[in-house]
């Protein structure tokens, strides 16, 4: 509809091609244009909105409860304002509208979108929301009763086999008494992490600061896990960076969540070889501390193209692992997302044969506590029992004789060491046990002693990758005599 009271103004700056209804109309609020949208929209035919009034399509915007017209303020709606338009049929649909003034002192356009689409939209994502918040709620509710009815059968069957184990004394008997605790372990760890994942996901599971012994709490996983290191008879290496301070300030069940886990799945993958944890301070200031945490393994390893399942919940890098090992694939995606919500990050590197390195950093807050001096190894004095003692070079030259079988043995345990040391950078242990193999090769022939000393001499500029091209050149002499 068009007057013909301002036919260029309008038409120069207004389209009947555009989507929101346009309207202009003059101070005393009859209009005077409408575009095709306006008239399709307010179901309106050719000319009726001529000289009909904006009050009454915009009753809530521009007419008071008594009929009274409200003066048009551009600048009340320059920002838009939401409201409802009524139909020529008499229904409504929300719109947002905006008011500009025209050219001609006095006369205004309107410009309106349809927000019908927006608002059912809105509509629709918040009963799917309160729909989600209800499955949630029954999803919890499920999760607590199973896991809860599941407890009690296993703590039966854990007690009484523990009962049974204390009254016999019969090998073939005790061993099956120490599966049927395995498995329960196994049972109560896979609950947990369901639980742990079910507050994880509906964010009920917060981190909480509190001051810790940082030594005591490395104490605690690594006890967790060397019963199974040593019946599996793995090569096991801690390394903790004596500049760490003792008392630090973080979320001591989140951290040694991810340890345990990540250390739990290092043991679990690995049948042969070795596994180690070392543990970094990357940065220090007068209130915090930065670490890096790092776990390695000599196991099945990764495809690179299976990496990024790792840490997706229920899911595994392999369906065959599963079979095999088991696990519910939860583990890793809860050590994420436990990262996530301490401002720290998960990394993994690996290759399918060859072993994995799983590593997060996070930065911690200083302790209160006097600080105590002792070293990690005098924190640690309890780990005698299971820390394989390093010999000296006089007992190493006493013991083993080059060729024996007990040389042998000796000498693949230390190439072994040698490689886990120079991938953690741990260059004066690297050394001595660089010195170790030239003991346990004497006497050798001269090119054995020439890549030894090569070897020795360049973990002492403590250059990675030298360092591990001269292993493999080392690995390879020693190949014939291990083999």
């Amino acid at each position: 509809m068009r007057s013909g009271k301002e036919p260029g103004e309008i038409s120069g700056r207004l389209s009947d091609e555009i989507s929101e209804l346009v309207l202009a109309f003059d101070g005393e609020g009859n209009i005077f244009f409408a575009n095709k949208a306006a008239m399709e929209t307010l179901k309106y035919q050719e000319n009726e909105l001529s000289g009909c009034n904006i009050t009454r399509i915009f009753r809530q915007e521009f007419q008071t409860e008594t009929g009274e017209t409200i003066p048009f303020d551009i600048g009340r709606m320059k920002d838009g304002e939401e409201t409802a338009a009524y139909l020529n049929n008499s229904a409504c649909i929300p719109v947002r509208i905006k008011l500009f003034p025209m050219d001609t002192p006095g006369n205004f356009f309107l410009l309106a979108e349809n927000i019908t689409e927006r608002k059912e939209m809105a509509l629709k994502l918040q009963e799917l929301k309160e729909e989600e918040k209800k499955n949630l709620r029954q999803r919890d509710e499920f999760t607590a009763n199973v896991t809860h009815e599941l407890r009690t059968p296993i703590n039966g069957i854990r007690g009484h086999a523990e009962i049974l184990m204390n009254m016999t004394e019969d090998s073939e008997c005790r061993k099956i008494l120490r599966i049927i605790l395995d498995c329960c372990d196994n049972m109560s760890e896979t609950i947990d992490n369901i639980l742990n994942f079910s507050k994880l996901e509906t964010g009920k599971f917060t981190v909480e600061e509190r001051e810790f012994d940082f030594y005591e709490m490395m104490d605690k996983i690594v006890a967790n896990h060397i019963g199974e290191i040593k019946k599996k008879e793995l090569t096991f290496s801690v390394d903790v960076d004596e500049q760490i301070p003792r008392f630090l300030v973080g979320d001591e069940m989140g951290i040694s969540h991810i340890l345990n886990n990540l250390l739990s799945n290092a043991v679990k993958f690995t049948s042969i070889g070795y596994v180690s944890v070392a543990v970094n301070r990357i940065s220090q200031s007068h209130d915090g501390t930065e670490l890096l945490f790092m776990v390695k393994d000599s196991g099945i390893g990764i495809a690179k193209d299976e990496i990024g399942k790792l840490f997706q919940s229920f899911s595994q890098a392999d369906a065959s692992i599963t079979r095999r090992y088991g696990g519910t694939g939860l583990g890793l995606s809860i050590s994420k997302q436990l990262a996530d919500l301490m401002d720290g990050k998960i990394y993994v590197e690996s290759e399918r044969g060859k072993g994995s390195v799983f590593s997060f950093h996070i930065r911690l807050k200083n302790g209160q506590k006097a600080e105590q001096k002792e070293k990690w190894q005098e924190v640690f004095d309890s780990w005698g029992s299971f820390a394989e003692e390093e010999k000296t070079e006089e007992e190493i030259g006493n013991i083993f004789r080059y060729g024996e079988r007990e040389n042998l043995e000796e000498l693949r345990k230390r190439m072994d060491k040698l490689a886990l040391s120079i991938e953690m950078n741990i260059w004066d242990k690297a050394e001595f046990i660089c010195n170790t193999i030239k003991i346990l090769t004497d006497p050798a022939d001269e090119d054995l002693k020439k890549q030894l000393l090569r070897m020795e001499m360049t973990i002492r500029k403590e250059n990675y990758e030298k360092s591990m091209k001269e292993y493999g050149k080392l690995s390879e002499m020693l190949k014939k005599v291990l083999d």
